[in-house]
């Protein structure tokens, strides 16, 4: 047999009932044993006559019983009270905890579709961009009338470059976070790579009347992925060209004194702000030195800083403050191991911005 709630309550009603009795009955039978012992044997009805108080006590084990069976109906009552107040609240907790769970299910979802759809949308966005950026190239190269269709179609390149760039990050951004980008490590010439990239760039610098200068040690060579470092530099060049507004962008490279190679990007723009300087490798960080930063979209150097960590490399920055331009060095992994390593880049906990 289960015993019920209601059973069990009316336990603890009988219990306390009977317990009201007992004791009744023994201090009634105290009671009279003191009364014998203080006036010798007589008869009950003599005992009464010598001490009327023992009418009382007689009442004693039905008084204290039902003082039992009150506190026994209290007890149950309370005891039941705080069971329904239990229940209650575990039926509450339960109700938010699946609604918690059904709001971070609701939430998973969305940032799975939000993701979704900008991998989408930014991988979309590139192949027409690329193809204003490419068009757009070769009909600054060919145009020679009227003079303003020049000055017209090197603002749509380098706005449409700026752009292309800002959806490679984004599209860069999302591999980092879904499942990272592989990477292969091999030998790598650093006096190729940094050739291509000034080259590559050299248009752009012209454009807001820069120059590039390179200084590179001969022989120089790493350990790196070709395409992910040419990528770094890319970067941290185009950053120095966009944070500069006149003088030298001073790229250098060299072998420190245990033979490490080094890349060292220096610029005389905006410069960085020392509360700046401990945050700027951080995903969606740019700085607030300077006009422009805030068109930054923040993925640059922490995609920039996740590619060089997975390569066993570092990326550092120097600035002695706004307006004293910045010095953004590539700490690479010398030549010392054959063959090709495969790695996987992720987004690392702190490094990151543009």
């Amino acid at each position: 047999m289960v015993a019920t709630p209601r059973i069990t309550r009316g336990f603890y009603v009988i219990r306390w009932t009977i317990s009201g009795a007992v004791f009744g009955l023994v201090f009634m039978l105290a009671a009279w044993w003191l009364a014998v012992a203080e006036s010798g044997p007589m008869k009950f009805s003599e005992l009464h006559e010598l001490h009327p108080i023992m009418w009382v006590v007689d009442l004693a084990p039905a008084v204290l019983a039902i003082l039992g069976t009150v506190i026994g109906v209290l007890y149950t009552r309370l005891a039941r009270s705080k069971a329904q107040t239990e229940a209650a609240a575990r039926q509450i907790a339960a109700s938010w905890t699946a609604d918690l769970h059904a709001a971070n299910v609701e939430l998973a979802h969305r940032l799975e579709s939000r993701r979704r759809f900008h991998a989408a949308a930014t991988h979309e966005l590139r192949t027409p961009l690329a193809t204003i950026v490419g068009f757009t190239g070769l009909a600054e190269g060919v145009a020679a009338e009227p003079p303003e269709l020049s000055d017209y179609l090197s603002e749509i390149y380098g706005a449409a470059t700026a752009m292309l760039v800002m959806v490679n990050d984004l599209l860069d951004a999302a591999k980092l976070e879904d499942g990272g980008i592989p990477i292969e490590i091999s030998s790598v010439s650093c006096e190729a790579a940094i050739e291509e990239v000034a080259s590559r760039l050299t248009p752009l610098a012209l454009q807001k009347g820069l120059t590039i200068s390179v200084d590179i040690e001969e022989g120089l060579e790493c350990r790196a992925d070709p395409l992910r470092l040419r990528q770094v530099l890319t970067n941290v060049v185009a950053n120095a060209i966009k944070y500069s507004d006149s003088g030298t962008i001073s790229i250098s490279a060299f072998r420190q004194t245990d033979g490490t190679p080094v890349v060292a990007v220096k610029d005389q723009g905006v410069g960085i702000g020392s509360e700046d300087l401990g945050r700027i490798f951080d995903t969606f960080e740019s700085g607030t030195a300077g006009v422009g930063r805030g068109n930054s979209s923040g993925l640059g150097l922490a995609i920039s800083s996740s590619l060089i960590k997975a390569m066993d490399g570092d990326i550092t920055v120097e600035s002695e403050g706004p307006g004293r331009g910045a010095t953004f060095r590539l700490i690479l992994r010398p030549p010392n191991h054959e063959g090709v390593e495969t790695r996987t880049a992720s987004l690392v906990p702190e490094g990151a911005a543009d």
